[in-house]
């Protein structure tokens, strides 16, 4: 054998490698996009949009402005929020996500008041002035 044909053998086999390598990378790659596309992780943005949501349920109940405009700000807020964050959200998502943490926040508020009632935990007599001096 001589060196020209060697050489000629290692170059073949060389690209019959890359050329395998780059198969296995292009399947690779649709698979991996194609199975992103099918399995969307929907829970984890449903729960971001509702974590979303309660911070601008919160950011909104301290603006001195009418209910209705609270919930306008809010969904404005949310869908902004969610756009900037790559989130495609409708508008109808959006005011059923702040209508559900406005909910939850007045359910939490109602249960937390019901459940902080004072109780009396005793009486401060008046001492006599001249044991305190």
């Amino acid at each position: 054998m001589s060196l020209t044909q060697i050489t000629d053998y290692v170059t073949i086999g060389v690209l019959i490698i890359v050329a395998i390598a780059t198969g296995v990378d292009t399947a690779l790659s649709f698979y991996i996009k194609r199975a992103g596309e099918l399995h969307k992780p929907v829970p984890q943005q449903l729960m971001t949009i509702d974590e979303i949501a309660k911070f601008v349920v919160s950011e909104a109940a301290t603006l001195d402005v009418s209910g209705a405009e609270k919930k306008v700000k809010a969904v404005q807020d949310l869908l902004d929020q969610a756009k900037a964050e790559g989130k495609p959200v409708t508008e109808a998502v959006a005011k059923g996500a702040v209508q559900h943490a406005y909910d939850q926040r007045k359910a939490t508020q109602t249960s937390n008041d019901a459940d902080s009632e004072a109780q009396p935990i005793g009486f401060v007599q008046a001492e006599d002035g001249a044991k305190n001096d």
